[in-house]
């Protein structure tokens, strides 16, 4: 239950905010799920270019090797090292090394470029294990070379290069090129390329006419071009730049949504709005029918909805407004003939009679001219208006009291359909009580309640209803001389329902009637 109400309060509530989190939701799950399903295909696509890469360039060093005297060896090795690719010539290239199935693809596509060699070349995938075996024995023959410099001569590196059979090779496994052998980032690649020298022949002699090399089985090749490239292990899954990718779409994508949302959302604010205020019994100007075609058409039926319902309540009003004053005549005439009746008892009850009628048809007369005044609509301090009416009957020696925090509480309503609505209240509980409290406080959604409080005999629960009928009253309990005509709670109910709100009857604390005016919160 906790998690569900965390959830829902993270959640937004306005049309736009879903919207936009729809698309960034929908966006961010895209990329989540294709970078998933690239990610496997993008690392064996970088991998195969980075050892495509490092095949191609130990190809272009041998052939270059093959094409330049042995005493320019030295120099070509040089340009052809980097922190990636370690190279160095030995006599016979290390065959220990394990061949598994890639090594073997991998070395037929370094045969291929190098156009099938007398001798193939091999390539060796070099686990961590593989490595740190390499390096053990690469320590141990950089041992045995230090030793024997040290009991024979001292020689300079530099010149540690000797003529034989007519080529200069290097004399020992110069351990300075591989230095940098970093097991950590294993696997590494290991080369191992033939070189055959422009101009050698079938046995391994030099000819003077520079004669290509003889591809016979018995050839065997000068010198051993060995590499080893590091970084061809497979790349990292790139989860930070694949989080900064997948974040500036979802900026970008959300202020493109934002924007698009919040024009197709401002008619329905604009009908909101309208319709709120019709609800209060305030007719505004057609709504504007603009927006997508959908906004447009409830635009459109709301405007003529809005025009049918002005229409039917002018009319209904204007009905008992004729009924109201047509009555008028045929009561004066009664009124009238009455007084030529002989028998005074029954002048004075059928002259009674009319004298109700007449106050009953003067009360509809006056709602119906309160329906057809259509009051503007306005701000006012809303709390100023109810202290001051009661403020009013306060000093004529009413026993009433006002009851608030002294905050303003400004409110748009119609201020003298307000007024009339609590008059009413306030004069139904004066002449039933003897102490009456009107409390203004705000309610839990925005709202405001206006309570009024007698301790009078109260009205039964099952006729709460019933007295906001027209013309009903309470004989048992408020008598017709004290009771009006029956439309004082009648006209109150209508003006507040005018402006959305609801008034409802409950027991008072005090024993009698509380009447309880909800006004709800302005749409915004």
């Amino acid at each position: 239950m906790k998690r569900r109400s965390f959830i829902s309060r993270l959640w937004p509530q306005t049309l736009v905010g879903q919207l936009v989190l729809l698309i960034l939701g929908a966006v961010v799950l895209t990329h989540v799920v294709l970078g998933l399903l690239l990610a496997e295909e993008r690392r064996d696509a970088l991998l195969s270019e980075r050892r495509g890469g490092a095949l191609a360039r130990v190809a272009a060093i041998s052939r270059i090797l093959a094409a330049t005297p042995s005493e320019n060896w030295r120099d070509v090795l040089k340009v052809g090292q980097s922190p990636q690719s370690i190279m160095r010539l030995v006599d016979n290239p290390d065959n220990s090394l394990p061949m598994s199935d890639i090594s073997y693809t991998l070395s037929e596509r370094l045969n291929q470029a190098l156009d099938g060699p007398a001798v193939p070349a091999r390539v060796h995938i070099l686990s961590e294990d593989d490595c740190h075996a390499v390096e053990e024995r690469e320590k141990k023959n950089r041992k045995k070379h230090h030793d024997d410099d040290d009991g024979g001569k001292d020689r300079d590196r530099g010149k540690d290069w000797r003529k034989e059979n007519g080529y200069y090779r290097q004399g020992h496994v110069g351990p300075r090129f591989f230095d940098h052998l970093d097991c950590v980032a294993a696997p590494l690649m290991q080369i191992s390329v033939p070189i055959f020298p422009v101009g050698m022949t079938a046995d391994g002699g030099a000819d003077g006419a520079g004669t290509a090399a003889s591809a016979s089985g018995a050839a065997q090749p000068v010198v051993w071009l060995e590499a080893r490239i590091n970084g061809v292990a497979p790349p990292p899954r790139v989860v930070l730049q694949n989080i900064l990718r997948i974040t500036i779409s979802a900026i970008l994508i959300g202020f493109i949504a934002f924007f698009l949302a919040r024009r197709m959302t401002r008619s329905w604010a604009v009908l909101a709005q309208a319709a709120d205020r019709v609800g209060r019994g305030d007719y505004p100007e057609p709504v504007p029918e603009n927006g997508p075609i959908e906004i447009r058409r409830a635009a459109k039926a709301f405007n003529r909805m809005t025009a049918r319902l002005k229409r039917f309540v002018e009319d209904r009003t204007q009905m008992l407004a004729a009924i109201s004053h047509d009555l008028r005549t045929p009561i004066t005439s009664l009124r009238l003939r009455a007084e030529f009746v002989e028998d005074a008892e029954n002048r004075s009850r059928i002259i009674e009679t009319l004298n109700e009628m007449e106050q009953m048809v003067e009360a509809a007369m006056t709602f119906a001219r309160e329906e057809t005044a259509n009051e503007a609509t306005r701000k006012i301090d809303i709390a100023a208006l109810i202290e001051a009416a009661v403020e009013d009957l306060a000093e004529t020696g009413r026993p009433i009291r006002f009851l608030g925090d002294g905050e303003p509480r400004v409110y748009p309503c119609r201020p003298l359909s307000i007024k009339r609505a609590l008059g009413n209240l306030i004069s139904n509980a004066l002449t039933f009580g003897d102490q009456v409290e009107v409390l203004l406080k705000p309610a839990d959604d925005g709202g405001i309640w206006i309570e009024v409080s007698d301790d009078g005999p109260g009205i039964p629960s099952d006729q709460r209803d019933q007295v906001f009928e027209p013309f009903f009253r309470l004989e048992s309990s408020r008598n017709r001389e004290t009771g009006g005509i029956g439309l004082g709670l009648a006209i109150a109910r209508t003006a507040i329902r005018a402006h959305g709100g609801e008034i409802y009857l409950e027991d008072a604390p005090s024993g009698g009637l509380l009447a309880r005016i909800y006004l709800p919160p302005i749409a915004h």
